[in-house]
């Protein structure tokens, strides 16, 4: 009589096939989650770079403006007549994944108060992900932001 230790093909077999199925019911909310936070950490970085050119705006007494090239945004200022860029540029596609438009334009100008110069419509920016749903961060004349609010 011999005593065999370990696991039959079948037993193996029944494992793979279990664990198979918990990663199929397991993986598509976990990816969501992950994607969600990217998005959510991505319409923060695009927040604190409005109140980074309204406040750089505010302590230089110039005209500041935070401008949209692609998915890429960076802080202009007006040094006497000529345009500055201040900072660093941020790729949110290449950090974040997320992609950027601008409505009514690509970038959205504050006076030396720290007022935004209105146009025509409520400036928005708007932080999407494939698959991951969108953000919507409205800019008011005083320099509030709004995220959905819009």
């Amino acid at each position: 009589m011999s005593n065999r230790r370990g696991f039959t093909f079948i037993e193996m077999m029944m494992v793979l096939v279990v664990a198979g199925l918990v990663y199929a019911i397991v993986i598509k909310p976990v990816r969501g989650a992950f994607v969600a936070a990217s998005r959510r950490a991505a319409t923060r970085e695009v927040t604190s770079y409005l109140f980074r050119a309204r406040t750089i705006g505010i302590q230089q007494s110039r005209r500041a403006w935070l401008v949209r090239s692609g998915d890429a945004l960076k802080i202009i200022v007006d040094s006497s007549g000529t345009k500055v860029q201040v900072g660093t540029i941020i790729d949110m596609n290449a950090r974040y994944g997320a992609t950027l438009t601008a409505t009514p334009k690509d970038s959205i100008e504050f006076d030396p108060r720290g007022f935004v110069v209105l146009p025509a419509s409520t400036p928005k920016l708007i932080v999407a992900q494939t698959g991951g749903g969108v953000d919507t961060l409205c800019v008011t004349g005083l320099g509030r932001i709004a995220v959905q609010g819009c």
